[in-house]
């Protein structure tokens, strides 16, 4: 009897581990978003998407994002045409990006306590290459946020359909709404052709995209309504339609130099990971370096990878040294910069004014710099920033010569000038200059606005240098072409800054991103290019350690130019004429990104911008 109890009370007490086992919840992160209702899940956690991670929402399908079949089909049958179909596939992905990208969802809890404690996850299927998936996003099952906001369909391929109730079609035709202004291009799988005599060439546009029909192509001015079936008569109207969209960060490689061009419509949230093509090229050069890396870095926050990285590569013999920027008191304005402190050689500066650089010096042969912080919303790719690889040992020289001085302590006015001018090649010249010892400003910057011809474009955080104000008013005057994107708190804390320019004439856009305008950069002339990690301020000219690179290159020039006019076309006009908050339902996805981004010690909802 006593044996019988025993394993009674084995038995019980397995049946209860393992029902109270299946009750958790299983938690992984989205890695990616390919469709509305199709995710990549962390389900190894190794940070990578591969074939098997990628599943499939149960139950619900959204709107396909091609002309296929399956678009027509539900076109269809929800009473859209084919492309209003499409549309509210796009609209699905943009939401479920803007909602789980990069945070963490929940398997459903399994239907049975006797499955497999991930069992609402399926086996995965190699005809369809991914697995079927319940999964659960703030304790909501989230295939009926989808169908409450008008963003999928009930679906069942044995013609039940248990979410059928929840299917919203008032709000499916609300959300075309938005889309009343924008036409979708490229509607079929191969190449979409688009012609019209009065233009002067057929054009071909590979990739499917949602664009407004006053911009559709952006550089084509004298045709650019000869692609959107519209009347003259509606020309007008159509000069008003929101901005375009624009989803690439170009970069590209000039002999030894690749420029990296970080642009902030592409992601809608910060991120740990380096999930960016810049980020991704530091990682590499750190684990590729064999003797030594030297860098001398703002700070660095919620960046492990690069952490992880050099530690590794000082587990492998490479020198690795640093220099911080920190506070008098030896705290820090990026919090992680401690661990930097505590693992490797690094020497604050313990100044009031900034050490600002982002620069790494590899093996005495590369440099890695630019304006992107080593942070979740710089090299995490949210903010717009310029990376530069420079593959020269000679610009690697003149890095290390300025990395020493910093490094044994002598920081700003103490600084020795170590300004050079090298040839990198037949086209390209480069100066490299260090803020304040340099003078940039007043010896590099102001001679070339002032030899300025035809166009001065201008990328910038803060832009408050007095000087290079009034070089820019001149220039107007002058007839120069002078644009401006400015960033949304930069323009809103120096309104008074932005309101000389304006009334000026001068065309100047507040930027409507989530994240930050945190480039420094200047385009002149098709032919020079200014970047680095100096603000055109007089901290950034005349007080803070800064490095700035100016380019004489036609073809890197024009390169930044492109990418300069698609962000600037992204911005809505009205911009022009006021600045939006820059956090608020105005800013991009700042309403939902989980941080400050004016800096008001208020995040998301509990910022009056945000406030419904």
């Amino acid at each position: 009897m006593k044996k019988f109890c025993a394993v009674l009370f084995i038995l019980l007490f397995l049946v209860v581990f393992t029902i109270l086992e299946t009750k958790k919840d299983y938690v992984y992160r989205v890695l990616e978003v390919f469709e509305g209702d199709k995710l990549c899940l962390d389900l190894d956690f190794d940070q990578k998407c591969s074939p098997d991670e990628v599943v499939q929402i149960k139950n619900i399908n959204t709107f396909p994002l091609k002309n296929t079949e399956k678009a027509r089909y539900y076109a269809k049958k929800y009473g859209f045409n084919t492309e209003e179909a499409i549309k509210l596939g796009f609209l699905a992905k943009k939401f479920s990006e803007s909602t789980l990208l990069n945070r963490d969802v929940r398997l459903k809890y399994p239907l049975n306590p006797w499955q497999k404690a991930n069992s609402s996850l399926s086996p995965y299927n190699a005809k369809y290459n991914y697995r079927f998936a319940q999964i659960k996003f703030q304790n909501k099952d989230y295939a009926k946020i989808l169908l409450e906001n008008g963003l999928a369909i009930s679906f069942d391929s044995k013609g039940f359909n248990p979410y059928e109730a929840y299917e919203n079609h008032s709000k499916m035709k609300a959300n075309l709404k938005q889309f009343q202004k924008l036409k979708l291009i490229a509607l079929d799988t191969k190449y979409k052709i688009y012609h019209n005599p009065d233009c002067p060439k057929t054009v071909k546009i590979k990739e499917y995209s949602l664009v407004p029909l006053d911009k559709i192509l952006p550089g084509y001015k004298k045709c650019k309504y000869c692609f959107t079936g519209r009347s003259p008569a509606q020309k007008k109207y159509q000069k008003s339609s929101l901005a375009s969209i624009y989803t690439i960060s170009p970069q590209k490689t000039f002999n030894n130099v690749t420029l990296f061009l970080i642009n902030p419509n592409v992601v809608n949230k910060p991120s740990p990971f380096c999930r960016i093509p810049a980020c991704r090229a530091l990682l590499d050069n750190i684990n590729d370096s064999n003797a030594s890396i030297d860098f001398a870095l703002y700070g660095i926050d919620g960046q492990n990878e690069v952490i992880e990285a050099l530690l590794a590569a000082k587990k492998r013999g490479v020198k690795i040294r640093g220099v911080v920027d920190s506070k008098p008191d030896n705290t820090y304005i990026y919090r992680d910069t401690a661990k930097l402190k505590e693992n490797f050689d690094v020497v604050s500066d313990l100044r009031p004014a900034y050490m600002h650089n982002k620069f790494f010096v590899f093996d005495n042969k590369k440099v890695f710099t630019g304006s992107m912080n080593i942070s979740n919303t710089g090299s995490g790719g949210y903010n717009a920033n310029t990376a530069v690889l420079i593959n020269d040992t000679r610009a690697a020289q003149i890095y290390t010569k300025e990395f020493e001085q910093l490094y044994s302590g002598t920081f700003q006015v103490s600084k020795t000038d170590f300004s050079t001018k090298i040839k990198l090649s037949d086209k390209t010249s480069l100066h490299i200059l260090f803020s304040p010892a340099s003078n940039p400003y007043e010896k590099s910057i102001s001679p070339i606005l002032k030899n300025a011809k035809k166009e001065i474009f201008v990328s910038i955080f803060f832009l408050t240098h007095k000087g290079i104000i009034q070089d820019l008013i001149l220039a107007k005057k002058r007839g120069v072409d002078v644009k401006i994107i400015y960033d949304a708190l930069g323009a809103g804390n120096m309104k008074d800054k932005t309101k000389i320019l304006r009334a000026a004439k001068i065309p100047l856009k507040a930027e409507n991103w989530g994240g930050k305008c945190h480039e420094k950069n200047m385009v002149i002339d098709s032919k020079i290019l200014i970047t680095g990690s100096a603000n055109f301020s007089n901290s950034g000219m005349n007080k803070n350690d800064e490095n700035i690179l100016i380019f004489e290159n036609p073809d890197i020039a024009s390169f930044y130019r492109t990418h300069f006019l698609n962000l600037y076309n992204s911005i809505d006009e009205k911009y022009l004429k006021y600045t939006p908050r820059a956090e608020s339902f105005e800013s991009g996805n700042s309403c939902y990104d989980g941080i400050d981004n004016n800096f008001d010690g208020k995040i998301d909802s509990e910022d009056i911008g945000c406030r419904r």
